[in-house]
């Protein structure tokens, strides 16, 4: 072994040793708090967009370690309509909580824009490697993936609840606003009639640990921090259909514990045929009109307990994109009375400015 990939292996061993250490504590623990953390106090030198008036884009850690893109993406928000911006702090692959994480948002701060930290929450390849006595299971024992080869944890292990809301409760103590919970079901791609659960028990339904869940982060989060958002996503077809689509994942339920719910309004994720379209993707204002005029049919008092903020799409998939078909989208929502407030995804962070209105046009 070279001395660099020595230097390489010591420093591997010593992340995953404050992973097991800090964020998943034994019973009864919470994780360290260093004099930084309980000390900072973000800066406020302009007012923050409200809740329920969010118009943001969202970014990777990885973007966010890139100064000159994050100062791009700052100057196109403060130049448009946009307000706020959702970063990974926790993703498959690992956590994104250090120094540099906690600039960007003493940065977003200063500038007024409302940082919102994304967590994805049950695919978690990091943690299955780490603790694989919580993750998923094969028969013969080994880890089971789903299509995408990812690894997931077990829904209904309480150490996994608690290692979560650990990672929040960080994120806030940094300056984030909201927590914006996603990959919050279980699995619902792969074999997932061969996977063997360490923890979940098949006579609860899924929906029911979810809420159990749900009930668990919202009253940890809350108790010492009332002001915090928490907000959930949820697949796009759990405002058409109340069965839980296999996964655990429904709005009334979801609508109990969370302030804003985010369905995720992908034209190009819906089947041929959905709505009455070949496809989807190519009718981008029917699709998002169409769906939350269902969640308005189904769910109306759901809808009166959480704020409606849906993740809609600006990528390229199905369909090419364009500035016109983004208006559409936010358009729909608009026109099926809710508030202007929305996240748009692409997976690549590049937003076009044409997708909003100039500032001085919103104002």
């Amino acid at each position: 072994m070279t001395e660099k990939q020595w230097r390489s292996t010591i420093l591997a061993l010593v992340a995953v040793f404050l992973v097991v250490f800090f964020f998943i504590p034994g019973e009864g623990k919470r994780p360290a708090q260093t004099e930084e953390t309980v000390s900072f106090i973000p800066p406020l030198s302009i007012p923050m967009a409200s809740v329920d008036d969010v118009r943001a884009i969202y970014l990777t850690a990885q973007t966010a370690a890139r100064p000159e893109r994050v100062q791009a993406l700052i100057d196109l928000v403060k130049t448009t309509e946009l307000n706020a911006v959702v970063i990974n702090v926790k993703d498959s692959d690992g956590i994104y909580l250090d120094g540099n994480m906690r600039r960007v948002v003493e940065k977003l701060l200063a500038n007024g824009i409302y940082p919102i930290a994304r967590m994805v929450v049950f695919q978690d390849n990091f943690l299955a490697r780490t603790r694989p006595e919580l993750a998923l299971k094969n028969r013969d024992n080994s880890l089971w993936r789903g299509n995408n080869g990812a690894l997931w944890i077990d829904p209904a292990s309480i150490a996994v609840w608690d290692y979560n809301a650990n990672i929040a409760e960080e994120a806030l103590a940094i300056g984030f606003k909201e927590i914006n919970l996603d990959y919050i079901r279980f699995p619902s791609d792969g074999d997932v009639s061969e996977i063997v659960y360490p923890f979940y028990n098949a006579s609860s339904s899924k929906s029911a640990v979810m809420r159990d869940f749900f009930d668990y982060f919202s009253s940890r989060l809350k108790a010492d921090r009332p002001q915090a958002v928490l907000s959930a996503d949820l697949f796009a077809f759990s405002f058409i259909q109340d069965d839980g689509l296999g996964v655990g994942q429904r709005v009334p339920v979801a609508a109990e514990y969370f302030d804003v719910l985010s369905p995720m309004i992908y034209p190009s994720h819906y089947t041929p045929g959905n709505f009455g379209f070949e496809n989807p993707a190519e009718h981008p204002y029917e699709v998002v009109s169409s769906t939350l005029a269902s969640g308005q049919k189904f769910f109306p008092d759901s809808l009166k307990k959480a704020i409606v903020r849906p993740w809609l799409q600006s990528f390229n998939l199905g369909a090419e994109y364009t500035p016109a078909m983004v208006r559409q989208e936010i358009q729909a929502l608009l026109d099926r009375g809710f508030r202007n407030s929305w996240m748009l995804w692409n997976p690549n962070n590049v937003y076009n400015p044409d997708n909003f209105l100039k500032r001085r046009e919103y104002n």
